[in-house]
């Protein structure tokens, strides 16, 4: 089934919707969140409502379970005390609806997860990370953020367990074909905060019908986020993340 692929949305309405408007060039069926609707920028609540509405499939990120449980968190700092902001400022129907998120979701040939397969908490960030996460399911295809890093892992059995490769996806269009017995960890990237030197919104394509997914690099109006930003009282060190992409 054509499936839009969304990630770590972290509040960037903006970026959000600047992905919406490049994706419909493409005739998709459902939607894959992997997690991270809030946390950062301060349109969470407006984020999760547009979640609702595109009847997405997804599962809980942690600065989703961060804000649903702020209320008891004994740690602080600028990233807690936004998420205490988001969190007076979410509807009721919005708040049961990402309390609802499980951590992981599959189906068939699929996983959904934030992290790693093994923990959603865990940074699938290197080759040893991902060849563990390949252990920890059986789906040929895993949809993961957390990073905000796009690209993708693939793996194919070999003797001794998984040859595992990586490809970054930093071009503005990206394309990943595996072969029947090859699986794949694909990362679509941030949408509201990419970390990988490019600051364009990040989301994927997946075709699964013909074993391709395809990553695209979006521009955005970011100082629409820096107004947003500083119209709030967010720290400015937020808005230059986002220009600088780290």
């Amino acid at each position: 089934m054509p499936t839009l692929v969304l990630s770590d949305i972290h509040g960037n309405l903006p970026a959000l919707e600047a992905v919406l408007k490049h994706a419909r060039r493409y005739d998709y069926e459902r939607v894959f969140f992997l997690g991270d609707a809030v946390g950062y920028y301060p349109d969470g609540d407006a984020v999760v409502s547009k979640l609702r509405e595109l009847g997405a499939l997804g599962v809980m990120g942690n600065h989703d379970a961060w804000m649903l449980t702020e209320d008891v968190l004994e740690t602080d700092g600028y990233v807690i005390q936004i998420l205490r902001w988001q969190s007076r400022r979410l509807s009721e129907e919005n708040r049961a609806w990402l309390a609802a998120l499980p951590w992981t979701r599959s189906e068939d040939a699929w996983l959904l997860v934030h992290g790693s397969p093994c923990d959603p908490f865990v940074y699938v960030d290197e080759l040893d990370l991902a060849r563990e996460g390949f252990g920890c399911s059986d789906a040929r295809w895993i949809f993961h953020g957390h990073t905000h890093m796009a690209g993708a892992f693939t793996a194919l059995d070999g003797p001794k367990g998984p040859w595992v490769r990586y490809k970054p996806f930093t071009d503005a269009d990206n394309v990943l074909k595996i072969g029947p017995k090859a699986r794949a960890m694909v990362n679509p990237g941030s949408v509201g905060q990419p970390r990988d030197g490019v600051p364009h919104a990040g989301y994927a394509f997946w075709d699964e019908a013909s074993d391709t997914v395809r990553v695209h690099r979006v521009p955005y109006d970011i100082d629409a986020v820096a107004r947003r930003v500083e119209e709030v009282g967010f720290p400015p060190a937020l808005h230059q993340r986002l220009k600088k992409g780290r």
